[in-house]
Parts: structure tokens; C-alpha cells; sequence
């Protein structure tokens, strides 16, 4: 029996409804306790995702966050990073096409640091979760390593174009990527299909069985790679690409724990 490598986006993947279905948290423990090793590849900061795991007793071998950025370990410590550059950083905060961001979350790997904050973000009434730490630009240069830089616009529309005129002007360097009203940014070769490639170096798995499963337009890079799967709650832009759709993650884990 082959060692299996489950990976799957968190947000409208696993976590739906603000919660992950008791019907999930049992395949996955099954599959972990077949051997097989199961973690999230994610848009969000690690820190973003440890209340919920706490929560809902999730146990995993790993988490690729901040689109492939940085990746840990099941318990959390950080096994690899890559830094955007300060000085893009402190541009970006400067460029006219990110000026209608509610805000400029900067994601380091035990830390999250905002600036310019709008009354309208969402991040207002999670800040105490996370314990976000306001910055300014004068200070970006003082801050410890950030993996990923996220933004949020009022509209698909302006989100799409600050995507656009932001890869057009820092693109050699940076990689922004548009999820629904965010704009993830990272370094320059990073996704999430990067990201999975990295973690199974890194770990030594690189002869596992792999399977990926996600939901939207950042999840396609290692649904290409991996020839990944997608919900059936997915767009269709995803539901196209991906090689099979299933109800749940819990489906896709049983479906490919019976196959030998």
C-alpha cells in the first residue's frame, strides 16, 4: 500500500458554513490513522488557522499558508518562508491601484502586522482573534520577515484591476493573486502548487500518492499540478480544471483511502 499525501484548501473547501463537519473530521482521522499524512494549503497566516483547529480538534501533519509562502509543521513550527522584499512592500502601500484596499494586512510567520485600516474591513471585528499590530510605513523596514501581503477591495472588479496593475509594475519580483475581493500577494515562484512541491521535499515525500482538493481561481495552480479535485459547492472555472468533484473533502479522502 502506497503512502498517500492529502492536501486541501481551507476556506469553502474544508471549513464551509463557519465550520468543518463532523463527517469530515472523521475521514481525516481515518486517513491519518491509515498511515497516510493529511494538512491544509491555504491563503491564510498559520495564525489564522490555529483557533480553528483548536476548535474543532483538528489534527494535521502540516499547513502550507499564505498561498505556499510559508509552511509548518503539524505543530505548528515553521519548516520553510519566503520574504517579499521590504522596499515593494513600502510601494505597494504608495501604488494608486491599492488605494481603494479596506486594508494592507502584512502576514510574517508568528505575527500579523495592518496598516490603513477602513471602518468597512472585515479584519475590525477580528482583530482581537488574531492580535493584529498596526504599523505604518516608516515602520515596515523594522518587521520581521512577511511572507504574504493581503489586500481587500469593495468590488470583484477593483480587485481584479489592482491585481492586474500590481503584477504589471512589481511582477518580476512579487506574484499578486486574486481570490473573490482579496488580492494575496507573494514572492515571485510562489503558489500553492509550489508550495505542496516544497512540502514534499522537505519532508521526504517524494514518492507519496497525492491528492489535492480546493475551490477557487488560487487553488488551481496544484489542482493543475497534481491533477486535483474540487467541491461541488466550487466555481465553475474550478470545477472545469479539477479531475474529479466530490461533496465534501471527507468523500474525496474515503474515495481514494479505498483504492489500493
Amino acid at each position: 500500500m502506497s503512502f498517500k499525501v492529502a492536501a486541501s484548501d481551507f476556506d469553502g473547501t474544508l471549513f464551509r458554513e463557519q465550520k468543518i463537519s463532523a463527517a469530515d473530521l472523521a475521514a481525516i482521522q481515518a486517513w491519518r490513522a491509515a498511515g497516510n499524512a493529511f494538512g491544509i494549503v491555504t491563503g491564510r497566516a498559520m495564525m489564522m488557522l490555529t483557533a480553528h483547529f483548536e476548535e474543532f480538534a483538528l489534527d494535521v501533519d502540516f499547513a502550507v499558508c499564505c498561498n505556499g509562502a510559508i509552511i509548518c509543521d503539524g505543530a505548528g513550527r515553521v519548516l520553510f518562508e519566503s520574504e517579499l522584499p521590504k522596499k515593494i512592500l513600502c510601494d505597494i502601500l504608495a501604488e494608486d491601484s491599492a488605494a481603494r484596499t479596506l486594508h494592507f494586512l502584512f502576514e510574517a510567520a508568528q505575527k500579523i502586522f495592518c496598516a490603513r485600516v477602513k471602518e468597512s474591513s472585515w479584519i475590525l471585528r477580528e482583530s482581537a482573534r488574531w492580535d493584529l499590530t498596526p504599523v505604518d510605513a516608516a515602520q515596515i523596514d523594522a518587521l520581521p520577515p512577511i511572507n504574504q501581503l493581503a489586500l481587500n477591495f469593495p468590488s470583484l472588479e477593483e480587485a481584479q484591476a489592482a491585481t492586474d496593475a500590481i503584477n504589471r509594475k512589481f511582477g518580476d519580483a512579487i506574484l499578486a493573486q486574486q481570490n473573490t475581493y482579496s488580492v494575496d500577494i507573494v514572492p515571485a515562484g510562489i503558489n500553492k502548487a509550489q508550495g505542496v512541491e516544497n512540502l514534499l521535499a522537505l519532508r521526504n515525500w517524494r514518492g507519496a500518492e497525492v491528492h489535492v482538493i480546493g475551490d477557487e481561481a488560487n487553488d488551481l495552480p496544484m489542482i493543475r499540478r497534481f491533477g486535483g479535485c474540487t467541491v461541488s459547492t466550487a466555481n465553475d472555472l474550478v470545477k472545469r480544471e479539477a479531475s474529479a468533484i466530490f461533496d465534501s473533502v471527507g468523500d474525496m479522502l474515503k474515495n481514494f483511502l479505498d483504492k489500493i
